[in-house]
């Protein structure tokens, strides 16, 4: 089942175009794959939005450690969204519906 996963990151304003581009080039890595259906990043205010559609759950948990490794990366760059969440806010969701 298609899968949707949207992480939220907040950089810091002096920091805010190194990580747009840094996950400009983390949509193209993820769109070469080929169990990737679509990648999107999105700016709202002060925050950038990952969202990728995937073909299935399996790939997520194959990379999540790849995708952690990558967030360590950043990490520096962003603000903290709470001592829960850290420095990213992240949802997974299967898809039921999508339309033609």
């Amino acid at each position: 089942m298609k899968t949707i996963s949207t992480v939220r990151f907040r950089p810091r304003p002096e920091y805010f175009d190194l990580v747009a581009n840094k996950l400009k080039e983390r949509a193209d890595h993820w769109a070469s794959r080929g169990t990737t259906a679509k990648v999107y990043l999105v700016q709202d205010d002060d925050e950038l939005i990952f969202q990728i559609i995937l073909d299935g759950m399996d790939t997520l948990i194959e990379n999540q450690d790849e995708a952690l490794a990558y967030l360590d990366t950043i990490r520096k760059y962003l603000i903290e969204y709470s001592a829960e969440e850290g420095h990213t806010s992240a949802r997974t969701a299967f898809i039921l519906y999508e339309s033609e």
